[in-house]
């Protein structure tokens, strides 16, 4: 009887110890689906941000000089050379203004009728007068350029590129004529840069 009151008491105390575990619990514990603790955000320090300093004007660039034509600052203009009442003579017609192509260190000058007739000038500018030499000397050995003399320094007949190339100083001058073809062209060619060559500098 002492035995049966012992193991009752037990089976008591056993369930009375895991009743107060089924109800008791960590209270500290987060609840599941809880949000996080947020802080409050007016609790945050702010600092008010730096002022900005407007940027200083800067000054407008100096206006600079256009640069120039390659015939201007060779110092030669091929048009000045032989003129558009020249070109008209030896044309026989008119002709309208001349069409520049200037291409340092080459500059060139063209005289055209409404059929297509024409007076050209080129006028290249070497450093010194031993390039133009050297230039002028290898042209005649490469094309094999029959030499004209009494004109300038030195002059080849450079057909069919041109009619005449003359040398001068430091200068290369080429006249072209296209009216009558063949050798009356060529002869007008060399008439032209008799006139022209004598206004080189």
């Amino acid at each position: 009887m002492r035995a049966s009151r012992l193991a009752f008491g037990v089976l008591a105390l056993s369930m009375l110890l895991f009743g107060l575990a089924a109800c008791g619990g960590d209270n500290e514990s987060e609840k599941p689906g809880a949000a996080a603790p947020t802080l409050a955000t007016g609790s945050l320090p702010t600092t008010e941000p730096e002022a900005t300093t407007e940027p200083e004007a800067t000054a407008e660039p100096e206006a600079t000089e256009q640069p120039q034509d390659g015939a201007v600052a060779a110092g030669v203009d091929p048009c000045d050379l032989v003129t558009k009442e020249e070109a008209e003579a030896v044309l026989g017609a008119s002709v309208g203004e001349p069409t520049r192509e200037d291409t340092p260190p080459l500059a060139a000058c063209r005289y055209e009728t409404p059929d297509f007739d024409r007076v050209s000038v080129s006028v290249l500018t070497y450093d010194d007068a031993g390039q133009a030499e050297e230039g002028f000397q290898m042209a005649i050995d490469i094309n094999d350029y029959p030499e004209v003399s009494g004109i300038g320094d030195r002059a080849y007949d450079s057909r069919p590129i041109e009619d005449i190339t003359v040398q001068k100083g430091r200068y290369e001058l080429g006249i072209d004529v296209s009216l009558e073809g063949g050798d009356a062209d060529f002869e007008t060619a060399k008439d032209l840069a008799a006139t022209a060559v004598g206004r080189l500098p």
